[in-house]
């Protein structure tokens, strides 16, 4: 059988495989045809069979899961996969070999481009290579990309597919030839796998891991490899086999970053850059993020990439230099701190109420992990490589601190210890009461983090009083952070562009969204206050019977136990020798009875004080207990007449402006004129109609002055319309009966 026709009855049955057999079955003919004609004939597999591979390889349908999925099922299969897909496997050798000789070229699909890059992909081709490296091969509108290029992009979709937004195109599951070269530029979107799925992690992870060591080196700092040029620039001509086209990590980096850390984020570059290429996403991105859950088993992907790129070898703690360039930092930390930090806060922000806490942990782990370097281990990276106990891991962790060799690393991110933590803080509130348990386990383990090390927290005592003393010239106790304060402030304003509380659905923090650092301040807003609120609505979750009680009350005490560590110098300074636990007591005295009354008015439950416009209260997420379309529409009715009353910008002191002498003018005709009853009517109905304007014009005063707002989204409530429904159908019997 020639070639060709043998490639496409592979193709045939590479689509066709929908169970685990199958699919051993189907992996292994690949297996068989590459070993056969991979050398004299792979212009034909790559143009028949290689993209039914890819889309059988990372993509579920609604009628098929994935060769990945099905590999949970099925360890004959897994071990075949690997041994095709492994780095120095047949596909990849083959596909470096394809790509020596330029012999085809793959259009990859827009629609599964981050919003961002779809974006820049149709600005002028100097703007989008400025913009990002993974454009500089564009033509036209479309990325043409080669054979190992165009792999490794479907290799980092397939985490985030579970996420991605359906598109209209028709079903790509045909076998004719014609149509199959469509699907390859213009992919399916029934071929997206269901949302909530997630992917069986195992065997791709153990492939990432493997591409990562054989393609990243951990100890080449990214200014000496960018000068030898990336795997974009290859020609034809350089003549390198798969390995050495490996060695190259550009490619792999800036892939997975784009698709997994920055994705559709609108602000997807420094602030800076995106104003000098001109680059604006549309509007509807903002809105759109607060309705994407964390997609299911990137946060796994994620931490296993944070790890490997910021990895330390627990024998080699003494020896810096081995691990780290000359800056202190890994090598290829400034390429991740941007994306990950906002990878992290928009989890934390836009997670919305109801999706899987399971997903959001996942992420909440890769922060965890960023924070403690110092414990990545190497044999824990290669447990993803092999099956290793988790008890001598453990023990591994638990005799690794911080040391100042990491100095440079915690002050080059310091904002992951300081401001994140708030805005976590923000999150555990609006979660406390889905899963209580696991909020209180990630609460833990962020304070065993600040508190694992006195080194530690005392350098993040030491940045935040510098930063907020405003130092600008020596002081012996603060000159070896002065110098990242500025840095410090900079960051915080780039790396939270447009991300804040008040963007952010049912958010905790919406009054006072962290727009400076708070960790270490002891106001209402601080880190101190809200942690002690957290546990009081713990403690009442608590009481409900359901779940783990014993369990959950031990990590509320030792959660009490760390708050010592953390914030116990600061409140002797303050409080003078008061113990941490004689104000807890205190406070939880003052604010029990307050904490669970409703933040909004409601009838029977409301106070003078809660009638006001509190933050952005209205634009908090649709609850089950209002009608949707209804509480739309009184939003929207409320903003204008708010707008059109001027309520928006009140006068805040509440100071009338003075009076100004008003004249009248009578003529002496009307004097002398003797008014009837018609006059008299008139008269009254003037003098009615000012009261009224007088007492509107106070009314409206008054509620300029207090900053107190129209509100009717109250009446969008069901319980008030079942009320109301039930109100109209007694009056109605009523009034039939009587009649």
């Amino acid at each position: 059988m020639p070639p060709g026709a043998d490639a496409s009855s592979l193709a045939a049955a590479v689509l066709d495989a929908a169970t685990p057999p199958a699919a051993a079955a189907a992996t292994s003919r690949v297996l068989d045809y590459l070993a056969r004609h991979a050398a004299d004939h792979p212009r034909a597999f790559f143009a028949d069979a290689f993209p039914s591979l890819l889309y059988r390889l990372f993509v579920s349908s609604a009628s098929s899961a994935s060769f990945i999925d099905l590999a949970a099922a099925d360890p004959a299969l897994t071990d075949l996969l690997l041994s095709l897909l492994a780095p120095s496997g047949p596909l990849l050798a083959a596909a470096a070999a394809a790509d020596r000789l330029a012999l085809i070229r793959f259009v990859f699909p827009n629609e599964r481009l981050p919003d961002w890059l779809r974006l820049a992909l149709a600005s002028p081709v100097s703007a989008s290579a400025s913009a990002s490296p993974l454009l500089s091969a564009r033509v036209g509108s479309d990325l043409h990309v080669s054979v190992f290029e165009y792999y490794l992009f479907w290799f980092a979709y397939y985490p985030v597919s579970a996420a991605s937004p359906p598109a209209t195109t028709s079903n790509p599951g045909l076998r004719s030839r014609s149509r199959l070269e469509t699907w390859v530029s213009t992919l399916a979107t029934t071929a997206i796998r269901k949302p909530g799925h997630k992917p069986e992690t195992s065997l791709y992870l153990k492939l990432l891991y493997a591409y990562l060591i054989h393609l990243v080196p951990t100890r080449t700092p990214m200014a000496r490899t960018a000068g030898a040029g990336t795997l974009l620039h290859r020609t034809a001509k350089d003549g390198v086999d798969a390995l050495d086209s490996f060695a190259r990590p550009d490619f792999l980096l800036h892939t997975l970053v784009q698709f997994w850390l920055v994705g559709d984020d609108f602000s997807p570059l420094p602030v800076q850059a995106c104003h000098a290429l001109g680059l604006r996403l549309p509007p509807r991105a903002r809105a759109e993020l607060s309705e994407r859950p964390p997609s299911p088993g990137l946060g796994d992907a994620v931490k296993l990439l944070v790890m490997y790129l910021n990895c330390c070898d627990g024998r080699a703690l003494v020896d810096a230099d081995a691990r780290m360039p000359s800056e202190g930092l890994p090598a290829w930390n400034p390429l991740i701190q941007r994306p990950l930090y906002r990878f992290v806060l928009r989890t934390f922000l836009f997670c919305p109420i109801g999706a899987a806490i399971k997903n959001a942990t996942q992420v909440f782990s890769v922060w965890v992990a960023y924070m403690e370097p110092w414990k990545i281990t190497q044999q824990e990276l290669d447990g993803y490589a092999k099956q290793q106990t988790g008890e001598e891991q453990d023990l591994q962790k638990c005799n690794m601190v911080y040391t100042s060799s990491w100095k440079t690393y915690v002050l080059s991110n310091y904002l992951f210890y300081s401001s994140m933590v708030m805005h976590f803080l923000g999150f555990a509130h609006k979660f406390i009461h889905s899963d209580v348990a696991a909020v209180l386990l990630m609460v833990y383990k962020v304070l065993g983090v600040l508190s694992s090390s006195p080194e530690l927290l005392d350098l993040l005592h030491k940045v935040d009083a510098a930063y907020h003393t405003k130092l600008v010239v020596s002081s012996s106790p603060y000159d070896d952070v002065l110098k990242y304060v500025p840095s410090i402030c900079e960051q915080l304003k780039d790396w939270e562009d447009g991300l804040s509380e008040t963007d952010a659905d049912g958010s905790f923090l919406h009054e006072h969204w962290n727009s400076d650092l708070r960790l270490f301040s002891y106001d209402e807003n601080g880190a101190y206050n809200l942690l002690q609120l957290l546990l009081i609505r713990a403690e009442s979750e608590i009481l409900r019977p359901s779940g783990d009680t014993q369990q959950a009350l031990q990590t509320l005490d030792s959660i009490k136990s760390l708050m010592k560590r953390v914030f116990q110098g600061q409140i002797e300074s303050i409080h003078g020798n008061t113990s941490l636990e004689e104000l807890h007591n205190q406070h939880q005295q003052q604010v029990r009875g307050e904490v669970f009354k409703p933040k909004h008015p409601s009838s029977g439950k409301s106070s003078w004080a809660d009638v006001k416009y509190r933050g952005e209260w209205m634009k908090r997420p649709i609850s089950e207990s209002e009608v949707a379309w209804l509480a739309r529409i009184l939003i929207r009715l409320s903003d204008w007449l708010n707008d059109a009353l001027g309520l928006d910008c009140g006068d805040v002191d509440g100071s009338p402006a003075a009076a100004s002498a008003t004249y009248i003018q009578f003529d002496c005709n009307e004097l002398n004129t003797v008014g009837g009853p018609k006059d008299a009517a008139r008269m009254a109905l003037v003098a009615l109609c000012s009261v009224i304007v007088l007492a509107g014009q106070a009314l409206l005063q008054f509620m300029r002055s207090h900053r107190v707002k129209i509100n009717l989204r109250v009446f969008a409530s069901k319980k008030l319309l079942s009320a109301a429904v039930v109100l109209y159908g007694v009056v109605a019997v009523t009034r039939n009966a009587s009649g």
